[in-house]
């Protein structure tokens, strides 16, 4: 069974061109929705990694810095503690 241009028809060929045509627009269709998909999950990786450092910017400022904040700021307005005076 040796191939034979001679045999092919109009039809054939066009039948067949069709089939690759198709074939080739579903792959294009697939690797630019790959694509697209890529950059959804890549933007959401970097806003979890933006907000996850941005928990920790807090948290570190609400132990710590707060803290010392409000007692700079007591010291500077020459307040008292009001927590001694609630009886």
């Amino acid at each position: 069974m040796l191939f034979d241009p001679s045999q092919l028809t109009l039809g054939q060929v066009s039948s067949t061109l069709r089939d690759f045509t198709v074939v080739g627009v579903l792959l294009t269709v697939a690797w630019k929705t790959r694509g697209v998909y890529e950059h959804a999950k890549n933007f959401f990786e970097r806003l979890t990694t933006h907000m996850d450092v941005m928990e920790e910017g807090m948290q570190t400022l609400l132990t710590n810095h707060l803290t010392h904040i409000e007692k700079d700021l007591k010291t500077l307005t020459g307040r008292k503690d009001e927590s001694l005076f609630k009886d």
